[in-house]
């Protein structure tokens, strides 16, 4: 079993509710970011798209820049003594 120090809010904004994204929304993404794919590259893109989609949609919005655990392992003092 796996267990995360990370307690799920309630309240947190998550774009989970949005649908999913078409093939011909994946495609127009795509192009707009300079892709030119062939043909079964962008149907194999369309495929795996929306599993990565909704993995995404899923992170918790409006986070504060401290909430991130990376922020709360060393205090500044040390770090202050390393630049020394």
């Amino acid at each position: 079993m796996t267990r995360s120090f990370v307690r799920p809010d309630p309240s947190a904004q998550t774009l989970a509710a949005l649908p999913p994204s078409s093939p011909e929304d994946i495609e127009r993404m795509a192009r707009a970011a300079g892709l030119d794919l062939p043909p079964q590259l962008m149907v194999e893109l369309c495929a795996s798209y929306p599993a990565f989609e909704a993995m995404v949609r899923r992170l918790p919005r409006r986070r504060a820049r401290f909430d991130e655990p990376a922020h709360h392992g060393v205090a500044f003092d040390r770090i202050d003594a390393l630049e020394r």
